[in-house]
Order: structure tokens, then C-alpha cells, then sequence
């Protein structure tokens, strides 16, 4: 091979790599947007200038094109990573948060979509994940040593990568480098978050207390609400049909039209209920709520319903497009009243700083809750409390 023939070679070598880049890239963000199932390979090539067959030459399925997506947002953490390595822990976290800002689509694939991947598809991405979550339980045993108890450092790791993901759902109206300060110190509260062991409650201020719970009396309409939320939580809602929920309850499925006259319904309501019941705490009183007992309401219903948690983080893409601005709106509204309530305790915060904090205040209970390794812990609404309100008194003052 001569040298014109070998540097075509080397430039066609480069074009594979790049190009497979760029649609893994272009796929990470059609995906995290509209969801696996609304999104095709036509689409992914299109927004990259190739024709929908050409995508083949890369990647033989969506699958595999996802897997790819996902991989490559893990690849650029786990690079921040290794820059990081060793740093104290302000910069640590600052670095971090940079990469959690860049792509904020990562972690929205990793909670949703890579359901749709078959174990072995999973498995890698799993092996790179726990790759880039072990240098945070190390920190946090570097950080932490007073935090003996088993399961609480593991706690608090969940807690720190929460925070740092809270972008993926919201935008901040925010210079980057500004919403990257406030991200990172609220990942460096919740590190050093403390609580009592006992799990005893501030007074006054116990997690449901004096609520009525979001459940109305057990009937037939609740009971199928409750396993559908079972099964979606489960399975999948794509998998689920109205005959497997029927099942579920030990009746024929043609019975549910009865309650719900489709399955997006079932999902419609599910949502709904949630935020219906967050819409009536605060109007309990006739006053603006005060930040504590909105906390306190947030944590009580993650807390009891975490599998509707579960399931909002997974499937709201499949919403009804007017059903989902409704169950949008009503969860914005419970945020402006945090952003309000937190004005009030911390009036020198901009608004955009208060949105950081509040979103990445409400995402430690997400996740904390929808994980579910912690949900028989008795003290986990104190430990909550504890996480929520260190990301919300964070220090920002230059």
C-alpha cells in the first residue's frame, strides 16, 4: 500500500470512529428527550446528515445504538473522574458538577431507558457505572468517618450523586460556571448532612404528621390503581397490559373499563393523585406552607408511595401530551413553592439559585425512595430531613 492509499486508509479508519460518535451523541439526546420508543433509527441518522440504512453499518439495533449512548456519557465521567482523582474535596465536587451539567442527559438514560436494554447489553454499562459510583462511597468514607452505622455511607452516596444529576430535569436560567458553584456545594452539604441516630424528629416537625394520607379508602377504583402501579413499576409500562392488571386483581381485564377506560389513564391518575395530594397540603392552613412542612409533606409521600415515584421517573414520557403538561404543572407548582418558601428563610438567594437547590434537594428524596434499598429503615423520614434541608441551607456567600 502506497502512502496516498495508507493515509485514505487512516482517514477512513478515522471517519468510523468519529462518525459512530457523533450518532451515539445525537441518539443520547433524541432519547433522553422523547423517550426509547418514540425515537428511531431514521430519526438518530437524519439529525446527523446519513441516511437511515448507513446507521447499520455502525450499530444493528436501537438497542445496541442506546447502549452506545449511554456508554459514552459514562466514558466522559469516568474521564472527569480520573482528572479528579485525588483532589480536595471542593474541587472534587466542582469537577463534577461540571460533567453532570455537560450531560445532563446521562442520568435520565441511565434511570429510563436502559430498561430496554437485554442483561448482556446491561451488564458492561453496569460494570461502568459502579466504576465511577465506588470513588464517591470512597470519598465519603474520607469524608465521613463518623458515619458507622451500615448503609450510611451508601446513603449518603446516593444522596451526593442525586444532587449532581438534578440537571437532567430542569434548565436553570443561569450562567453554567454559576449553576456549577451552587451544584457543587449543595453535593458537598449533603456529604456532610448530619442526624440524629436515634432518628428521633425535630419537634413539631415529624414527617406526616397531622397529614391525611394521599390514599382515599380502599375501593375497587383504588385497587386497580395500586396494581397497575405494581405491575408498571415492575415490568415496564409498555409491558404491562389491562389483562395483566386485571390479573393482578383476580378479575377479567374488560372489567377495568369499568374504573379506567384505558391504560394511560391508569397512569394519568397515578400522577395525579400524587400531586392532587401535594396541592392540598399546601392549602391546609390558608397560608404560604412554610419550607419545613413542605419537606415534611415531600418526604411523607416519597416515603409511602415510592413506587409512583418509581414509575414518574420512567414512564411520565409515555404521558397523554395534555395529561402530561397537567401532571407537569402541578409538580411546578409544589417547586415555586419551595423556591417561595426557601426565599423566605433565605432572602439573598437569586431565584435561579434557589431552583438549583430546591431541585436538587427534591431529587435526594427520588431517589433515595425509588432506589428502595433504605425503605425499611424506621429513621429513614429523620435521614431524609437531615439531607433535604443540609442542600437547602447550603452556603453560597462568595
Amino acid at each position: 500500500m502506497g502512502p496516498a492509499e495508507l493515509a485514505q486508509a487512516r482517514r477512513s479508519w478515522q471517519r468510523g470512529p468519529v462518525r459512530r460518535a457523533q450518532l451515539a451523541e445525537a441518539a443520547a439526546q433524541q432519547f433522553y428527550r422523547l423517550g426509547f420508543y418514540r425515537v428511531s433509527m431514521a430519526d438518530v441518522a437524519a439529525a446527523v446528515g446519513v441516511t437511515a440504512p448507513a446507521i447499520y453499518r455502525h450499530f444493528g439495533s436501537k438497542q445496541e445504538l442506546l447502549a452506545a449512548a449511554i456508554s459514552s456519557g459514562l466514558d466522559t465521567v469516568a474521564e472527569a473522574l480520573d482528572r479528579a482523582a485525588g483532589a480536595p474535596l471542593a474541587d472534587f465536587m466542582s469537577a463534577m458538577a461540571g460533567v453532570a451539567i455537560a450531560r445532563r442527559d446521562l442520568w435520565i438514560l441511565l434511570q429510563r431507558e436502559q430498561r430496554q436494554l437485554s442483561p448482556v447489553q446491561r451488564q458492561p454499562l453496569e460494570e461502568q457505572f459502579e466504576g465511577i459510583v465506588r470513588p464517591f462511597r470512597a470519598l465519603v468514607r474520607r469524608e465521613r468517618p463518623d458515619l458507622a452505622a451500615a448503609g450510611d455511607s451508601g446513603l449518603v452516596t446516593t444522596a451526593i450523586l442525586a444532587v449532581l444529576a438534578s440537571p437532567s430535569v430542569y434548565r436553570a436560567p443561569m450562567p453554567k460556571r454559576e449553576q456549577q458553584r451552587v451544584l457543587a456545594a449543595a453535593a458537598q452539604a449533603a456529604c456532610h448532612a448530619r442526624w440524629d441516630p436515634a432518628g428521633r424528629a425535630e419537634p413539631g416537625h415529624a414527617a406526616g404528621a397531622g397529614l391525611p394520607s394521599p390514599r382515599q379508602a380502599p375501593d375497587r377504583g383504588t385497587e386497580v390503581l395500586d396494581t397497575a402501579i405494581r405491575l408498571f413499576a415492575s415490568r415496564g409500562y409498555q409491558a404491562v397490559s389491562m389483562d395483566d392488571i386485571g390479573a393482578g386483581l383476580g378479575i377479567a381485564g374488560p372489567s377495568l373499563y369499568h374504573y379506567y377506560a384505558t391504560k394511560s389513564d391508569i397512569l394519568v391518575a397515578a400522577f395525579a393523585r400524587a400531586t392532587g395530594w401535594l396541592a392540598a397540603q399546601r392549602r391546609l392552613t390558608g397560608q404560604p406552607p412554610s419550607l419545613t412542612d413542605l419537606v415534611a409533606a415531600y418526604i411523607d409521600l416519597g416515603v409511602r408511595e415510592r413506587m409512583v415515584f418509581a414509575v414518574y421517573v420512567w414512564e411520565a414520557v409515555n404521558l397523554p401530551p395534555e395529561a402530561g403538561r397537567r401532571i407537569r404543572s402541578g409538580l411546578e407548582s409544589d417547586v415555586q413553592a419551595w423556591c417561595a418558601a426557601l426565599g423566605d428563610l433565605r432572602p439573598r438567594l437569586t431565584g435561579s439559585q434557589r431552583l438549583v437547590l430546591v431541585h436538587a434537594a427534591r431529587a435526594v428524596v427520588h431517589d433515595v425512595v425509588r432506589i428502595g434499598h433504605w425503605h425499611d429503615r424506621p429513621d429513614l423520614a429523620a435521614v431524609l430531613r437531615a439531607l433535604v434541608m443540609a442542600v437547602l441551607t447550603t452556603p453560597l456567600e462568595r
